[in-house]
């Protein structure tokens, strides 16, 4: 017969197995936005669903039962004897909007998967896997030109990047914790342009592809301050910083005719322009975040963050997008009723709320393209465990219809667990 921790183990590393290859499989088609051409795509908003439901807040967030992977000083409140796993899956349902038409989009995704365990009594980590950001979308768009006639125009992508990493944390203050996250970026993109010609015969069809192969490691750094200001009364500081830093790409560019054939499909005659593994850097700005959290334990939390990062000093292989710098406000926080095992279920269940704000990096035809969403909450415990399932829903705006612009309304959840397990302690009894 196996150990309980045997069969733990091996029921973890078999979850872990499956969720990698789910992974694998679906990361890469996780938008529909036509906002993702730009820039490396539409940032993810890299929360989990703790987190999430709490309109995103995690510069100041730590916890002996949840991991925050967005701040590499928050280890330091994890037991010295648990270990955490959390995984989570997200996903969105609403609408494309013009001044002339709709369309609903759709899709679902795993959205992160998180280990936190101590190395020793004074250092503590986490590792995962989660998205940075996503590229995926398809737009067309056709118009009469003279002596032409109709012309249409085609832009498509997908992909992404995703980060692996690794965060470690000390305190070497009571009180006072910091923290440094190493990551390996990493991921493909795919996008393509197209121009149709379909009453012209003496009119080459074209598309244009360029792909991306982003690989490198990439680092930022954190710290956090937690004081008792009164009778179960803390008040949290913390601040994350990540550095100006250069990412190794690959580039492949490559212009081709074409004809359609009677299926629908591409049939390429001529490859006109080649550029093929191209090596160069793709420049991620530094980024500056701060917040606060005001906590009475086991009972309630408010928080608030502000971040900022210099989009404008964005290259990819030498070249800049016309992007502008972000800002983003998130605040939020929960409320448990009763702590005790023998209350209520429903008391014990963590009620979230939360608010967001983003002014992207897009600026399109003088139009700022903002953001803002209103998120909802629960963290239902498992019984007999001090483990939850935590559920998050928002509902946001991206973007506006003015000149001829996109919004996107739309619906956003995210469903996860989150396993506290105390792990490195011998049974007393068998």
């Amino acid at each position: 017969m196996l150990k309980k921790s045997e069969r733990l183990i091996r029921s973890l590393t078999l979850t872990v197995v499956f969720l990698l290859v789910a992974y694998s499989g679906i990361a890469q088609i996780a938008i529909n936005s036509p906002y993702s051409r730009f820039g490396v795509g539409d940032l993810a908003t890299r929360r989990n669903a703790y987190q999430f439901s709490m309109g995103g807040i995690s510069a100041a967030v730590t916890s002996n039962r949840y991991i925050n992977p967005y701040n590499p000083a928050s280890n330091y409140s994890f037991d010295s004897v648990s270990f955490i796993f959390s995984g989570g899956i997200i996903g969105s349902s609403g609408n494309l909007k013009t001044d002339a038409s709709s369309n609903s989009t759709n899709y679902a995704t795993l959205g992160y998967l998180l280990f936190g365990f101590p190395i020793n009594h004074w250092l503590k980590t986490s590792i995962g896997l989660a998205p940075y950001s996503n590229v995926g979308y398809n737009v067309a768009s056709g118009e009469v030109l003279d002596s032409i006639g109709s012309t249409e125009f085609k832009y498509q992508g997908s992909g992404g990047l995703n980060e692996f990493y690794g965060n470690a944390s000390i305190e070497p203050f009571k009180n006072f914790a910091i923290g440094v996250k190493m990551a390996y970026m990493f991921g493909e993109s795919d996008n393509a342009q197209s121009i149709f010609f379909p009453d012209s015969a003496g009119y080459l069809n074209t598309k244009v592809n360029t792909f991306i192969d982003v690989g490198d490691l990439y680092f930022e750094y954190g710290l956090q301050y937690h004081r008792e200001i009164g009778k179960d009364l803390t008040l949290g500081l913390g601040a994350v910083y990540a550095p100006k830093q250069n990412i190794s790409a690959t580039e492949n560019y490559l212009v081709r005719s074409y004809f359609p054939t009677s299926l629908g499909i591409e049939s390429f005659r001529d490859t006109i322009v080649t550029r093929l593994k191209n090596e160069g850097d793709i420049v991620f700005p530094d980024k500056y975040t701060f917040g606060f959290t005001l906590k009475k334990e086991d009972h309630w939390m408010v928080g608030a963050d502000y971040s900022w990062q210099n989009w404008s000093d964005f290259k990819a292989f030498g070249r800049s997008d016309s992007l502008t710098n972000t800002m983003a406000f998130n605040i939020g926080g929960e409320f448990t009723p009763s702590s005790s095992i023998t209350s209520n279920y429903w008391k014990r269940v963590k009620y979230r709320a939360g608010f967001r704000y983003n002014k992207t990096y897009l600026n399109i035809r003088d139009n700022q393209i903002n953001e803002f969403g209103i998120s909802f909450g629960m963290g239902m415990p498992i019984p007999r465990s001090l483990s939850t399932f935590n559920f998050g829903i928002e509902i946001g705006r991206r973007g506006t219809t003015a000149v001829g612009l996109i919004q996107s309304n739309y619906i956003k959840f995210t469903l996860g667990v989150s396993v506290w397990e105390r792990w490195f302690v011998k049974n007393k009894y068998n």
